[in-house]
């Protein structure tokens, strides 16, 4: 399996000159970029280009504006998907290499680091969020029920396994799908379902690139900032309010 094909479409990422407003430390073994503070922790996901483009920090940064303790986490330890084999071609194996290099047995240690190192600087709650292909690792997250209050993220690529995680999350989940992403239908209908299937959050941004909240956002052009950061609102809004209710 490849990229989504919106994701694909999608194209190259675009190159930010953004200077981050955070540090960059240790979470065990493994990079993080560290924003905010506060008792409202959030764990970031990047794409699948990590931190190698400088949107992430940006996004974590805008989270930390919104009064949230913020930790994202490189989960390609600085070796992302290079761009000379994308978009991917059945002989690139992406699948393979997402499920050898960043599989959720993989990032969980990841995550707990993370989460551990937001409650050393005062979190108390938590919520996880992805772009892309990071998203599913959002949602495996929210498979305990107990760690994360909320979870999910922007422009989501389950590859096909949105009824798998739908059925598996315990906690309310934000879905903000842009142009050519796959419909949240399916999964609204079985978390409509749940207790907290009110505080879900579902919307599309079709007039917006797949990536426009990561690494294909270019955010020099006021269309487009302005459509990520209404995302990052409805995020931020999200969580917090699921955080109040957990």
């Amino acid at each position: 399996m490849a990229c989504s094909e919106a994701c694909t479409a999608a194209g190259a990422p675009v190159v930010s000159n953004y200077e981050p407003k955070g540090t960059f430390e240790k979470a065990g073994s493994a990079d993080v970029y560290r924003s905010g503070s506060g008792a409202l922790g959030v764990v970031i996901i990047p794409d699948i280009f990590g931190f190698g483009h400088k949107q992430v920090f940006q996004v974590a940064d805008r989270f930390a504006e919104a009064g949230f303790n913020v930790c994202a986490i490189d989960p390609f330890h600085g070796k992302p998907w290079t761009m000379d084999r994308f978009p991917p071609k059945p002989e690139h194996d992406f699948k393979g290499w997402l499920g050898r290099e960043a599989g959720w047995d993989k990032l969980k240690p990841q995550v707990d680091a993370a989460v551990a190192k937001l409650k050393a600087a005062g979190a108390t709650k938590f919520g996880c969020i992805g772009f892309c292909w990071g998203v599913s690792i959002a949602m495996a997250a929210g498979q305990d029920g107990h760690t994360f209050s909320g979870v999910g993220g922007a422009h989501p690529a389950l590859f096909g396994h949105d009824l798998d995680y739908a059925e598996k999350v315990q906690c309310p989940v934000v879905l903000l799908p842009a142009q050519g992403d796959a419909d949240t239908a399916p999964v609204k209908k079985v978390l409509d379902k749940r207790p907290y299937g009110t505080k879900c959050v579902y919307q599309r941004f079709d007039d917006q690139t797949h990536g426009f909240v990561a690494a294909r956002g270019d955010w020099s052009k006021p269309e487009v900032a302005a459509a990520a950061g209404r995302a990052i609102g409805l995020m931020a809004d999200f969580l917090k309010h699921a955080m109040s209710q957990h």
